[in-house]
């Protein structure tokens, strides 16, 4: 099984007002909680909320399902903000994945427990604070692993907890 090396340019970031300038092509999205400093002028990512991905990124961030949500995350100061990372469609379900599965923003509803496609490596540069850059995930990656053989470490604690002596 080849490793699939995919490198993602995230550029941004768009407030929740101006969001309708992203682009209309296919790629990743993330939402963060953001604080804009008037004084210099400056957006500081304070939590990475949701990731997403959609064949054009524009009319998915329209009117999301989720952005309600997204706005109950935020303090009195706090405001939503987006960065883009294009990705070409036929790249873009595994991405997606992969950055959820990594990253486990608190807004995404489902984070799958088994990467399902084949080994990625991925590599994300420019706008990308509160993201792992680099990362491998898949059917031989080390976190695959180390993900599955804590699970079936958890399985033989609670087997062993069943049984009762006697």
């Amino acid at each position: 099984m080849a490793v699939q090396d995919v490198s993602i340019k995230f550029s941004g970031y768009w407030s929740e007002y101006n969001r309708g300038l992203m682009p209309r092509r296919a790629g990743v999205f993330c939402v963060y909680r953001a604080h804009f400093d008037d004084l210099s002028k400056t957006t500081t990512m304070l939590e990475l909320l949701y990731i997403g991905g959609a064949p054009n990124v524009n009319e998915c961030l329209v009117e999301h399902r989720l952005a309600d949500q997204w706005r109950a995350c935020l303090g009195p100061d706090d405001s939503l903000s987006f960065s883009f990372g294009s990705v070409a469609l036929p790249d873009l379900a595994a991405c997606e994945t992969a950055l959820v599965m990594q990253h486990r923003p608190p807004c995404n509803e489902a984070v799958p427990q088994v990467f399902p496609f084949d080994r990625l490596l991925l590599k994300l540069t420019h706008r990308t604070p509160l993201l792992q850059c680099r990362f491998s995930i898949g059917a031989r990656s080390s976190s695959a692993i180390h993900r599955l053989s804590g699970h079936w470490v958890r399985r033989g604690l609670d087997f062993l907890r069943s049984i009762q002596p006697g």
